[in-house]
């Protein structure tokens, strides 16, 4: 049996430095890290009208889809690199409010595998920003086309 990946189950996948606190400067934080946000909500802010979800203080977010040709480890350097260029501005910006960096992947997939280096752990221990995963995965198998047998 041959069995081939449907191109719609691809996992999706993205890294999301995110910056929380009260009274945020966001233009200041994308300044002081030599990053873009690609969101800020503000404290209060519906994020959800139903059931109601409100944004719990402000955040500042920059997000970095991953995809086959950027990869987690490949991509999470970048990012500390670009960090570690600013890390006396990330250390007073650490000591105000919380950093985190998450890494989010969907898939429709059972089993997920991603593969961060030594180096690249090495990196992010350096930051001191603590690394959040979530996995939302549907469980399926890869894909088989309607004339296979299954097995």
């Amino acid at each position: 049996m041959t069995r081939r990946q449907n191109p719609l189950s691809k996992p999706q996948s993205q890294l999301v430095l995110l910056i929380a606190g009260e009274a945020l400067d966001f233009d200041a934080i994308s300044e002081a890290l030599g990053l873009a946000s690609t969101d800020t909500r503000r404290k209060g802010e519906v994020i959800n009208r139903l059931p109601l979800i409100q944004a719990e203080s402000d955040e500042w977010y920059h997000e970095v889809e991953l995809t086959e040709s950027n990869d987690v480890d490949t991509a999470m350097n970048d990012l500390l690199e670009t960090l570690a260029q600013h890390k006396d501005k990330l250390a007073a910006i650490k000591e105000r409010y919380t950093i985190i960096l998450r890494m989010h992947v969907k898939s429709d997939y059972a089993r997920i595998f991603y593969r961060l280096m030594p180096d690249t752990l090495a990196r992010l221990a350096k930051t001191g920003v603590p690394l959040e995963v979530s996995v939302l995965s549907w469980g399926r198998m890869p894909f088989q086309t309607g004339d296979e047998e299954a097995r």
